[in-house]
Formats: C-alpha cells, sequence, structure tokens
C-alpha cells in the first residue's frame, strides 16, 4: 500500500502516529523514550486450549488412564513420558516429544504450574482469550486495556521506540491501548510497504511543524533506526537452530530486537493449533516439538541476556479429563504454565494438584486451583518491579508462589 499524505494525516489522532508498514506490520507511535534496561518479558500464548494433560501428564494409573484408554501419556515402556517429578504426592512426566524442556526443567531454568487458569464457566476460547489478556473476570469492574499494558503505563516510564512488541500481525489485546507499542512479526521486513523509496517520499512530504508531520517523520526515524541497528549485527551472527514455521521466524525476529539492545521491555507472541479434538496421538506431538525446539533454540540465542530474561506460556483453558470419540479432547477448565529464565527457580512443579476422582472436578474437567494471573503479577513484582499489582489485577490479592528469585523487592501497595 502506498501511504498518501492523506492517510498519514487521517491516521493520526490523540498525539499518536498510527500507521500500516509493511503487510503484517502495524504500529503506533510516540516520541521516543530513554528507559534505562529492565527484566525483559516474553508471554508467548497458546491459542486454542493446549491440553496441560498431555502436555505435563499425571501417573498413568487410576482416573487417568481409565478415561484416557488410547491418548493417555504412559509413564513406563517405549511411548513412557519423561519424569519430572511430584506434585502433592503424584509424579508427573513431561510430554516426550518436548525433550529440550525437559533438559531446561533438569537445569532448572523451567518451571511448570499446573492446574492453573481463570476461575470461570465459560468454555468459549474468544472469551477466555479476551479475559486472560485483560486480566479480568465477570462480575469485576470494567479495566482499560490489556494487563501489560496496564503494566506498563503503571511504571510511569517512557518505554524505547521498541520497547513493546507484538510479534504478530496486529497488536494482542494485553497490548491494547497502549501507546508505543509495535507489531511486527519478523524485523528483518520492518518497513513502510514500497520500501525505502515511498519512506523517503514520506519524509520529504512530511517537512510542515503540524502534530502529523511530526509524527510522520518520527515514524521515518524509527524505522531507519531500526534498519541501521539490524545491519549493525555482526555479519557473522550465527542463530541457534530454529525450527521451520510461523513460531520460530517469529521468535527469531524477536531475538534480533533483542540483540539490537533496542530497549525491549515487554513482548508478546502466538503459537496456536492447540484445539485437538481429534486423533491428538497423530496432531500433538508435532505442535509440542515444534514449541519445544522453539523455545530451547530461542533461549540458546539469548545467552547474553539471559540473566534479564523471563519467558512464560499461557494458554485460555485446558481439555476435558476425558477422551472423546474422535480420539481427541474438548474444551475443559484448568491446564499449565512453562516459566523460563535466569532468575525461575526451576526444575520443580508448583500448583496444587486437586486430583482426577469424580468429586476433585468441575464438571469433568480438571479444576483451577492457581490463577494465573498470581503467576503473572509474581513476575511483575520480582522481574519488573512491579509495586502495585492490586492496579493491573484490582480483584487479585497478591500472593507469590515462589518460582522467581527477586531482582528488587518493592514496597507492595
Amino acid at each position: 500500500m502506498t501511504l498518501s499524505r492523506r492517510t498519514l494525516i487521517t491516521t493520526a489522532a490523540s498525539g499518536a502516529f498510527l500507521t500500516s508498514l509493511a503487510p503484517g506490520v502495524k504500529a503506533a507511535f510516540t516520541a521516543p523514550g530513554t528507559a534505562a534496561p529492565r527484566d525483559i518479558l516474553v508471554v508467548v500464548f497458546l491459542r486454542f486450549g493446549c491440553d496441560g494433560l498431555t502436555m505435563v501428564a499425571p501417573s498413568d494409573a487410576g482416573e487417568y488412564r481409565d478415561k484416557r484408554p488410547t491418548i493417555g501419556v504412559p509413564s513406563s515402556g517405549a511411548d513412557a513420558g519423561l519424569h519430572l517429578g511430584a506434585l502433592d504426592g503424584v509424579p508427573f512426566f513431561m510430554n516426550r516429544n518436548a525433550a529440550e524442556l525437559k533438559a531446561l526443567y533438569d537445569t532448572k531454568k523451567l518451571a511448570i504450574v499446573h492446574a492453573v487458569g481463570l476461575p470461570t464457566d465459560t468454555r468459549s476460547h474468544f472469551e477466555s482469550q479476551d479475559m486472560m489478556e485483560r486480566g479480568w473476570l465477570p462480575g469485576s469492574a470494567p479495566l482499560r486495556g490489556g494487563w501489560l499494558t496496564r503494566h506498563l503505563i503503571a511504571q510511569a516510564q517512557p518505554t524505547s521506540e521498541l520497547g513493546a512488541v507484538a510479534a504478530a500481525a496486529d497488536v494482542h489485546v494485553s497490548l491494547h491501548g497502549l501507546p508505543g507499542v509495535v507489531a511486527v512479526p519478523d524485523v528483518t521486513q520492518f518497513n513502510v510497504t514500497g520500501g525505502d523509496f515511498n519512506l523517503n517520499v514520506i519524509d520529504a512530504m512530511n517537512e510542515g511543524s503540524d502534530r502529523a508531520a511530526v509524527s510522520a517523520r518520527e515514524t521515518v526515524s524509527m524505522i531507519r533506526n531500526v534498519q541501521a541497528r539490524l545491519r549493525a549485527l555482526p555479519d557473522d551472527e550465527k542463530t541457534s537452530a530454529y525450527p521451520a514455521g510461523g513460531f520460530a521466524t517469529s521468535l527469531k525476529s524477536l531475538a534480533k530486537i533483542i540483540k539490537m539492545n533496542a530497549g525491549l521491555e515487554v513482548a508478546t507472541i502466538d503459537f496456536g493449533g492447540w484445539d485437538h479434538h481429534y486423533n491428538m496421538n497423530l496432531y500433538f506431538p508435532g505442535h509440542t516439538q515444534q514449541l519445544s525446539k522453539t523455545l530451547a533454540a530461542f533461549w540458546d540465542d539469548m545467552k547474553a541476556f539471559q540473566d534479564r530474561l523471563t519467558v512464560v506460556t499461557m494458554t485460555e483453558f485446558g481439555r476435558r479429563l476425558d477422551e472423546n470419540t474422535a480420539g481427541g479432547t474438548d474444551h475443559g477448565a484448568a491446564s499449565f504454565m512453562f516459566v523460563l529464565g535466569g532468575a525461575v527457580q526451576g526444575g520443580r512443579i508448583y500448583g496444587k494438584w486437586p486430583g482426577l476422582k469424580p468429586a476433585d472436578l468441575r464438571e469433568g474437567d480438571l479444576r483451577v486451583t492457581t490463577d494465573v494471573r498470581q503467576v503473572l503479577q509474581e513476575i511483575l513484582v520480582k522481574r519488573r518491579r512491579e509495586s502495585a499489582p492490586a492496579q493491573i489485577f484490582p480483584s487479585l490479592t497478591y500472593a507469590p508462589l515462589d518460582l522467581m528469585a527477586s531482582r528488587t523487592t518493592p514496597s507492595i501497595k
């Protein structure tokens, strides 16, 4: 798309400039800031309900094996899961297709939270995703923007040009309402539609002092700055062995942004396709391998930044305990979270295991015993210097699981 001056003027509003860059790249810019480096938080959303009972499976005895006769993860034999240890006396096993994540768990860089989710009754993908990204529950007072937006605004510190990034074609709900957030799936393609020729045209046609012209010049300056930082990366830069696929492409791009030292503070990224209603034994292994290999490659790529990097995964809900007649699982309740980072007190499973007996379940689903927001609160407080978690999640009392070492100990308001 060729950007005309009319487009530039009509898209400038409220002191910010919103434009479409290359296809799938959108950004809203304000004046760049000079915030000091802080911990980098990367939030990975496993869209459409990743099954925690297959990714991190309890012992295959009793209710688990009875309810999942063909898809259950065994604890012995050729297809056995990878032993993790116990939670509340129950042995757990990592899916055998997540060997790289198991290795990170063994080195205590990865922690697992089980039976985690939002305490709601909805089984709608889109309702659950929206609530989780807003950090909001039905019946609570309306909240402005996403949970990451509220956190960054509460910090009262400006972000740099690439301080908040959605590694996707559009800004995720968790970052809605944040001035300066950038959506870019591949930073190597960071430019306006039409490339440098159109970039120079936009720059030349916005020499005035009005708000739209100033915003346009700031946008051009930002794009050129990003391109210069990319060129400044070592020519012999070797990235880790990322697998094929869009998830890996986006994380590799995010790694470049981090290595550019462009001031990244928070980033969001999606990995979808977890809605396995049928034939899980065929589809779940490949998806799990891609998740495991990509996260491990990203972690290896971030050697110089691991001490101030935290990666957290979430999914809107888990799957039902009972496998269905199509060899899959339907929408459930609780699932799991992975937390990977230099400050993670890993090598263990956190949370409270509710059990799988009929009386332990909620309408046939694994019961939520840990609110996903508790995990996010702890990361923000201990690694991002958040002193007012009640402003981020107003209906939730701060109750850390102690899965993170603390960079600072702010006074919680």
